[in-house]
């Protein structure tokens, strides 16, 4: 399959999430077979337009790695391409006026905010669907029949071996504050692989909804080699991504009383370790950039 990846053209508007993983993916399962335009110029390692300090995360995880770059892009004919794939410049006010057999758009919004369609879902204004025929949608609450839910992904190379012997500390200090049920202020990390260590010798990561359920933080947490754990994740709809296998808890009292069972005087129950070898076989499944973008070909294939 050929695919036309439509990029955001704005270069302060270079970091979305949605857009980065899901092109990440299909350059890496298609190659140039994938031909993104305009060029994307930082999923290639070149920040001359947009600084890499000033992305959303700065760059960690999806742009950690530099993709190699071959695809031609000065002698572009759409009807060469088997689909046209609309990135997340709507989201910004771009109108791309492409004349295509098979046009489809992702949907990065997140539940909260402002966009041209909003719905009530129980009993919150929230953001709705904003493409109902041919989308791949973040934060997927309504049915249509050829709309899809989708989510962030993170890339192979991200995924770090577990060792349970460098666990020191109960959660990683970077967790929300609502997450960890206080005004949590500590050390941001500028540095990646400091990130990851911080997570990496965590028994759990916490985690909690804010704009929406999806964040590329519950992938870290999983590709770091600690358990998720999310606060009220009960309460997500079904068809609503991540689908990972998260433990749910909603108070400090559930939050630390799971905690105490699971990881016994510093050392991994075998309950402890199941979870997390389903939580990260989950991640290989449909977690990865690369899942990702095999489930977007296998749908566009399936609906085109």
């Amino acid at each position: 399959m050929k695919i036309l990846f439509v990029t955001t053209r704005n270069p302060e508007k270079q970091g979305d999430y949605l857009e980065l993983s899901l092109l990440h993916g299909l350059k890496t399962v298609l190659g140039d077979d994938c031909v993104d335009y305009p060029k994307k110029k930082i999923i290639y390692g070149d920040y001359s337009e947009s600084p890499k300090n000033t992305l959303h995360g700065r760059g960690f995880s999806l742009l950690s790695q530099p993709l190699d770059d071959y695809a031609v892009r000065d002698s572009i004919e759409v009807d060469d391409f088997d689909a046209v794939l609309h990135g997340s410049g709507h989201m910004y006010g771009e109108i791309t006026n492409i004349n295509h057999r098979n046009i489809w758009h992702t949907d990065g919004h997140d539940r909260f905010g402002y966009a041209a369609r909003m719905i009530t879902h129980n009993k919150e204004t929230i953001i709705g669907t904003q493409f109902t025929d041919k989308c791949f949608k973040r934060e997927l609450l309504e049915y249509f029949p050829t709309v899809f839910p989708t989510s962030f992904g993170i890339p192979e190379h991200c995924i770090r071996e577990i060792n349970y012997t460098q666990k020191t500390q109960l959660f990683q200090i970077t967790a929300p504050s609502d997450a960890c049920f206080y005004e949590n202020s500590a050390y941001r990390f500028d540095d990646e692989n400091l990130y990851y260590e911080d997570m990496q010798k965590s028994w759990f990561g916490l985690s909690c909804r804010k704009g929406g359920y999806d964040s590329l933080r519950n992938y870290e947490i999983i590709a770091a080699g600690a358990l998720l754990l999310y606060r009220d994740f009960d309460q997500k709809s079904l068809i609503c991504e991540p689908t990972v296998p998260a433990l749910s808890y909603s108070t400090p009292e559930e939050l630390f009383k799971l905690m105490g069972t699971l990881v016994v005087n510093n050392t991994p129950t075998p309950r402890y370790i199941e979870l997390l070898e389903k939580q990260r076989k989950w991640l290989v499944a449909h977690g990865t950039t690369r899942a990702r973008a095999e489930y977007i070909i296998d749908t566009i294939t399936r609906y085109s």
